[in-house]
């Protein structure tokens, strides 16, 4: 099915289940993977990931207000819509403060803020050119070099490195710069490290990732940490709890620590790279009862679905 199509509904007419991997990065699924979404489920239809799900996803600023509406703990946040509001709130607030645009993933477009001097500057720039969203040939450079293992791998990187360049370059040629807002995040010291919990349905995947070296972001730098007695069993049970008012099916949450080591919800995203979920070796229950398993993510997924789609009719799908 080509659900890009104008009469992507009346393909999936004949379907029980739809399931649609759109992308951040593709500014035709961002156009319209939400609004069809949102048709195929006023018609009925089963759909992964359905409107909840999604709705929010690659949005920093719909992820902070439905924080806010749910009572979610979250990292505390402003956005501004007006430049003189933001350049007043500036002179006022304490630094340093996290910088972000509301799309992309990996830490591209995350800053930190030191001073009113070069929170002004930004908020200039946003309120101007804007910032733009595409992926440079050289971006994370040092950090994605230390993780070289050999020329050969080198090589590897360097030409897969290319082709998804190549690819992003075609599909998001037609994405705007991001701009006429400001989003700052306080700074939370002393974390040397995320958590990522996804919530797949009933099971929990949970491993670390260490920032950068000399860097205070660990999102992208390719260094997890699969040891599961380092997930702290808070992160666990919030991301449960959130998953469920969102209702969302399956959603990856990103959590930090306050100073009174309470976690706090960063970010959410219902993409997130399966292999490394499939590399945490298990997953805990609601009761935090750890299941060893190799299963890989999407096959979790088509049975959650294979399972919905049975409650919701009594019979069987033709999947």
């Amino acid at each position: 099915m080509d659900l890009l199509a104008s009469d992507a509904v009346d393909q999936s007419k004949n379907c029980d289940i739809v399931l649609w991997h759109w992308a951040h990065d593709d500014a035709r699924d961002w156009l319209v993977a939400r609004n069809v979404i949102k048709a195929l489920e006023v018609l009925g239809k089963q759909v992964f990931p359905n409107y909840k799900t999604c709705s929010h996803y690659d949005d920093k600023i719909a992820q902070h207000h439905l924080f806010r509406a749910l009572s979610v703990p979250a990292v505390p946040t402003w956005i501004w819509l007006d430049k003189l509001e933001a350049h007043s709130w500036v002179q006022e607030a304490s630094w340093p403060k996290v910088f972000k645009v509301r799309r992309g993933a990996g830490s591209a477009n995350v800053r930190l803020v030191k001073s009113r001097r070069e929170a002004d500057r930004i908020i200039r720039q946003a309120f101007g050119r804007g910032f733009s969203t595409s992926v440079p040939l050289v971006s994370d450079f040092k950090n994605r070099a230390l993780r070289v293992s050999s020329f050969s791998d080198l090589w590897i990187k360097i030409k897969r490195r290319v082709f998804n360049l190549s690819a992003a370059q075609r599909r998001g040629k037609f994405t705007v710069r991001e701009g006429g807002y400001v989003y700052f995040q306080e700074f939370l010291p002393d974390n040397n490290f995320d958590t990522r919990v996804t919530i797949i349905g009933n099971r929990a995947f949970g491993y670390t990732r260490r920032n950068r070296p000399n860097d205070f972001r660990a999102s992208g730098s390719g260094r997890p940490d699969y040891d599961r007695t380092r997930v702290d069993p808070q992160c666990v049970r919030l991301a449960f709890r959130v998953a469920e008012q969102f209702g969302a099916d399956s959603i990856a949450f990103d959590f930090l620590f306050d100073r009174k080591r309470a976690p706090l919800v960063s970010e959410v995203s219902y993409c997130y790279v399966s292999s490394m979920v499939q590399a945490c070796g298990g997953y805990w229950d609601r009761d935090g009862t750890w299941t060893p398993s190799n299963s890989w993510p999407e096959e979790l997924i088509i049975d959650d679905q294979l399972k919905i789609y049975a409650s919701r009719t009594g019979g069987e799908s033709r999947v």
